[in-house]
């Protein structure tokens, strides 16, 4: 079964999925060297994943194409981007940038069956979490024991890490979208995400395209109130209006905000109406085929959505016993 996105992997995706944020932010961060030999003009985004079913509750990945300077024959370089959005970091996360290293080279054979090499990859973590950063960064550190005679025959590689967790030092580059999607994220654990919120909301009204402006504070409300579960709709309404007191872009949004929010409301309350229907008329078929169902059961239909109600109610035709309807 197919896990759900988590709100740190929609809004990872939302952002840095960006070809525009994620220019500025690999120019931002990536070693002057290499920055010297690519060209960040012909940045192409992958929309593939090899984070596993398994794991996507703690990484998330992208994977970007860039050519070289004045060598459009040679293969693209793939830099690897894996967000570890666990609150503290992973041992493993070498073992998941081999998977990802092993697969992109056997993509890249299968597509490629003349070539007798394989294009290079650049790890790069970025990390938000609560705890500091202080796993292995190298292949090597990760295998034990690791006696010399043994060193040449284990793989060897690093990743970059970019860590913008608060106990990092790490200066915050870039456009205002790209500043303002790490420090999202760099916040999003904070206590006070209120106080937080409030910050970006100020930051976000120096981006100067509207409609970017709009797409951004959506994406960045969704992830706040998801991911922090702290802040509600009113609460948020309570900051946008605090915050864009004046500001056409802003009461623009909120106007729009606030209708979305009654539409959901009207919404939400249509569904648990009819969910409340159809529970009561599954609860008077149990009565006439099974006699008075006890309270555990009533409380157990009441708290079914309405899928569930509909299967239950379409195996009293043919059950025979109440464990057959709610099996």
């Amino acid at each position: 079964m197919e896990s759900t996105p988590t709100p740190h992997d929609c809004f990872f995706r939302e952002t840095f999925g960006q070809v525009a944020i994620a220019g500025d932010f690999l120019h931002h961060i990536l070693p002057d060297d290499l920055l010297a030999v690519i060209d960040l003009d012909t940045l192409a985004i992958s929309k593939d994943t090899y984070v596993s079913e398994d794991l996507r509750q703690f990484y998330a990945d992208l994977v970007y194409q860039v050519g070289y300077r004045g060598d459009a024959d040679e293969p693209p370089l793939s830099i690897y981007l894996l967000f570890e959005h666990k609150s503290r970091p992973d041992t493993w996360v070498l073992l998941q940038l081999l998977h990802y290293i092993q697969a992109s080279g056997e993509a890249y054979r299968k597509q490629h069956p003349q070539a007798k090499r394989l294009p290079p990859v650049y790890p790069l973590v970025l990390y938000h979490g609560r705890r500091r950063w202080r796993v292995p960064t190298t292949f090597h550190d990760l295998v034990a024991p690791l006696p010399p005679a043994l060193a040449p025959y284990v793989p060897q590689f690093r990743y970059a890490l970019h860590d913008i967790s608060p106990h990092s030092d790490t200066e915050i580059r870039g456009t205002v979208l790209t500043r303002l999607a790490q420090l999202a994220l760099r916040h999003i654990f904070d206590p006070q995400p209120g106080q937080r919120l409030r910050e970006l909301l100020r930051l976000i009204a120096q981006v100067l395209d509207q409609s970017t402006a709009l797409e951004l504070l959506e994406s960045l409300l969704r992830y706040y109130v998801q991911g922090t579960r702290q802040l509600d709709e009113p609460t948020v309404r309570a900051l946008l209006q605090e915050t864009g007191r004046g500001e056409p872009l802003m009461q623009t949004f909120i106007e729009r905000y606030i209708e979305q929010g009654e539409q959901r409301g009207e919404q939400r309350g249509e569904q648990r109406g009819k969910q409340l229907g159809s529970a009561a008329v599954l609860l008077r078929l149990l009565e006439r085929r099974f006699g008075p169902p006890d309270e555990p059961l009533r409380a157990r239909i009441a708290a079914a959505d309405a899928d569930t109600l509909m299967i239950w109610s379409e195996r009293i035709l043919d059950a025979r016993t109440l464990d057959d309807v709610l099996h």
